[in-house]
């Protein structure tokens, strides 16, 4: 267990490293000076973990400044996405497997090839006009009203409203909640058709193994058997397969954040490539890519200490 641990946490360092080299090449062909491409590359590691990303050409602020400006806006928006993708998603695909080969189930994959078949600009469009401007129901735009002068802290329109001390306190956290709705269901679909299809796949598995026909054997239901063996089992599995998918989820956001113009670093990197603001463009890369890949080792290595299973698998392979 202790050399998967490290394996994994070098393997983590080695494409944090290839990540630096790949944002250095940009660099290295931006500036007119003729530098030793090898000598330069040791002084942009050290720049890099001392948080200097550069100025920003258009701003004039530093970049990381604007990173942390922006990033949790898009971090709000992913993890709403993600837990609307769980909510729906694990009883949806749970429903699919119990009905394998049947109606709900070919209703419901149906529908997720639907869902994951829809581009992500289209659909967030057509949420606007028919939420927005028929019904006026939500808001088609930005993280919180212009009538409520909330200090940004955090950056994360709800944590702020909730460190405020205004009187309008609860009406902006409404107004929060509500403009937060359409771009993270917009954003959902794609992971919730994932959730289904992975939850659904796990599931038959797990209910074709031996000691779920035993638990069938003692006379418990079928509720009982899907609620204390079957999910219990199904999804852990899960879990890495669905860290994976941050990486797709922040491309989606980067465009769910244009359309509902959500003050994110996805709007903002599109607006850096639009205006040519080079260092902005390779501090967004690094910091993003970082972050899908951390959370990605991160998640497959508390899903193996976790899980008594894949441990086994683990210790099989190095046999």
């Amino acid at each position: 267990m202790f050399f998967y641990i490290l394996r994994r946490i070098t393997l983590l360092v080695i494409t944090l490293l290839v990540l630096t080299l790949g944002a250095y090449l940009l660099e290295f062909r931006l500036i007119t000076q003729v530098l030793d491409f090898w000598h330069g590359y040791p002084d942009f590691l050290q720049r890099i973990a001392a948080g200097d990303f550069g100025l920003s050409s258009v701003s004039g602020q530093p970049v990381l400044d604007e990173i942390r400006h922006y990033f949790p806006a898009t971090l709000t928006l992913c993890l709403a996405a993600f837990a609307i993708s769980l909510l729906v998603g694990i009883p949806l695909g749970t429903l699919a497997a119990l009905y394998q080969g049947r109606s709900p189930d070919l209703s419901i994959m149906a529908a997720g090839l639907v869902g994951y078949a829809v581009p992500v600009f289209w659909l967030g469009l057509l949420m606007v006009m028919f939420f927005s401007l028929d019904l006026g129901w939500l808001p088609s735009s930005g993280q919180i009203s212009l009538l409520y002068d909330v200090p940004s802290i955090t950056g994360i329109a709800i944590v702020d409203v909730l460190m405020s001390q205004e009187p309008w306190r609860e009406a902006a956290l409404h107004d929060a909640l509500r403009h937060l709705v359409l771009p993270s269901l917009v954003l959902a679909v794609v992971p919730t058709t994932e959730v289904i299809r992975h939850v659904r796949s796990s599931l038959i598995d797990v209910m074709k193994q031996n000691y779920i026909k035993a638990a069938a054997s003692r006379g418990l239901s079928r509720r009982q058997i899907v609620w204390r063996h079957g999910l219990k089992n199904a999804l852990p599995p899960v879990l890495p397969l669905l860290g994976l998918q941050l990486g797709s989820v922040l491309t989606s956001a980067m465009i769910t954040e244009v359309v509902f113009d959500w003050p994110g670093i996805g709007r903002w990197l599109v607006s850096s490539i639009a205006l040519q603001d080079y260092a902005a463009i390779r501090g967004a890369f690094l910091v993003v890519a970082s972050f899908v890949i951390f959370i990605s080792v991160s998640t497959d290595l508390l899903t193996t200490i976790m899980y008594p299973a894949r441990r086994k698998e683990l210790y099989a392979r190095q046999d």
